[in-house]
C-alpha cells in the first residue's frame, strides 16, 4: 500500500508529465531511441511493411533547435521588411505577396507551371518548397527509404544521430488529395509570427511588474494574448503530387496553421493529438548498416538519384 508521501510524489510526477507534454517544443515527449539494427527492423521497418498509413521525414542531425517548422518560418526575421522586431500575421493574401515581391518568381510560374494567384496557392508553394526552398509546407513522404535518404546523405562518417520522424493519420478531415481543399486550408492558412529580443522580453516584463514607467508594446501586448489563446496549431496533411519529381519520392506536404510562433518555437501538443506522432533518433552507430539496406532494398532511392528522376528509374529498370 502507499503511503502518503509515496501517493503524493506520484501525483507531483503525472503534474510534471502533463506540464512537459504541454510545453514539448521539439517532440521530446514522444522521442524514442533506436540503438541497434535490430531495433531498426524490428520496429521502423516492420511498421513499414505493416500496411499503415504511415508518413517520414528524416533529418540529418538529432538538434533540438532543428524544429518541425516550414522553410517560411525557421528564420522568421527574413519575414519582416524593415527588419524590426515584431509580430506578423501570415495568411493567404501574405504568402502569395511575398512571392509576388520576388522579382520574376511569379510570372516565370505562370509561364512553366500555370497561372497562380491568391485562391490558387497549393500549386505555387509546392512549387516553391522545391525550387525556391521557401514555403509554409514542411516535406514528408509516404516511403522511408527517401526519408531516410535524405537524413543519410550518403556520407562516410556520422557524428552525430540521425532523427526520423515517423507520423501516423488518426483522421481523414485532416488529410487531403483534392487541390481544392489544399487551396482552402492554404487560404485561410492564420498564423502570427513573433520575433522579439529575448533580453528586451525580460527586461521589458520585469519592469512592467515592477510598475516602471516604461510599458508594454502594443505589439508585445498582443503577442501575450496570443500566446494565451491560441498556443496550439492545427496540422493539415497535402496529398498532391505537383511534379514527376514529388511523385516519384512519394513526396507528400504538412501544413501548420491557427497558431503563435515566438522565436522559432510552439507547442507540439495539439499536432500529437491529431497524429499519431514520434520522434525516432537512430544511432549513428548504425547508420552505415541502415545506408547498406537503401542500396539492397531500393538503390534507386540513393540519395544521388532523389532529385535525379532519369537515373533513379535507369537503375530500377536494371536492378
Amino acid at each position: 500500500m502507499f503511503s502518503a508521501r509515496e501517493h503524493f510524489k506520484e501525483k507531483l510526477n503525472k503534474i510534471n508529465k502533463k506540464i512537459n507534454s504541454g510545453l514539448d517544443f521539439d517532440f521530446t515527449a514522444v522521442s524514442k531511441r533506436i540503438e541497434t539494427l535490430d531495433d531498426f527492423n524490428n520496429v521502423i521497418m516492420a511498421d513499414f511493411f505493416s500496411g499503415k498509413q504511415l508518413f517520414y521525414r528524416g533529418e540529418r542531425i538529432n538538434d533540438p533547435n532543428r524544429n518541425l517548422l516550414p522553410t517560411m518560418l525557421r528564420n522568421p526575421d527574413r519575414l519582416f521588411s524593415d527588419n524590426d522586431l515584431g509580430v506578423i500575421h501570415i495568411d493567404g493574401n501574405y504568402v502569395y505577396n511575398y512571392y509576388a515581391s520576388l522579382g520574376n518568381f511569379v510570372s516565370v510560374f505562370n509561364k512553366t507551371m500555370g497561372m497562380a494567384d491568391a485562391d490558387n496557392l497549393y500549386e505555387i508553394c509546392a512549387f516553391a518548397q522545391h525550387y525556391y526552398h521557401f514555403s509554409p509546407l514542411i516535406d514528408f513522404t509516404k516511403s522511408v527509404y527517401p526519408s531516410l535518404s535524405f537524413a543519410l546523405k550518403n556520407r562516410d562518417t556520422y557524428d552525430d544521430d540521425i532523427v526520423l520522424y515517423v507520423l501516423e493519420l488518426k483522421n481523414d478531415k485532416d488529410y487531403t488529395t483534392d487541390i481544392n481543399i489544399a487551396n482552402e486550408w492554404l487560404k485561410s492558412l492564420d498564423i502570427y509570427v513573433s520575433c522579439f529580443d529575448e533580453d528586451v522580453v525580460k527586461r521589458t516584463v520585469k519592469e512592467v511588474i515592477e510598475n516602471k514607467e516604461l510599458r508594454m508594446t502594443e505589439d508585445f501586448r498582443q503577442h501575450l494574448e496570443r500566446l494565451n489563446t491560441r498556443p496550439l496549431p492545427k496540422a493539415k496533411l497535402i496529398d498532391i503530387p505537383s511534379n514527376t519529381r514529388m511523385k516519384f519520392q512519394q513526396g507528400v506536404f504538412l501544413m501548420l496553421t491557427d497558431f503563435q510562433l515566438f522565436n522559432v518555437k510552439y507547442f507540439t501538443k495539439n499536432l500529437r493529438e491529431q497524429f499519431s506522432i514520434t520522434k525516432f533518433i537512430i544511432n549513428k552507430d548504425i547508420c552505415p548498416q541502415i545506408l547498406q539496406i537503401i542500396e539492397c532494398d531500393a538503390p534507386w532511392y540513393n540519395y544521388k538519384y532523389l532529385t535525379d528522376v532519369e537515373a533513379a528509374f535507369k537503375i530500377a529498370v536494371e536492378d
